[in-house]
């Protein structure tokens, strides 16, 4: 599992986190990391999908165009 979270330790315990999921269905990143010996849940909002601003983007684009 990748590990990208900007603490690698549990705040509950110290513990190492995990990656265990990922969704960029709403347009940003978000990501969920859990700790093997606590079981807790930390999630990280990672700012908006590449995704998203690739969509943005050529949405600009064609409305310049058709503008034009």
């Amino acid at each position: 599992m990748t590990k990208s979270t900007p603490s690698d330790n549990c705040p509950k315990c110290g513990g190492e986190l995990f990656q265990t999921d990922k969704n960029t269905f709403t347009g940003e990143v978000w990501r969920e990391y859990t700790c093997r010996s606590c079981k807790h849940i930390v999630e990280v909002n990672e700012g908006i999908a590449l995704w998203q601003v690739l969509h943005d983007a050529a949405e600009k684009a064609e409305r310049e165009k058709g503008g034009k």
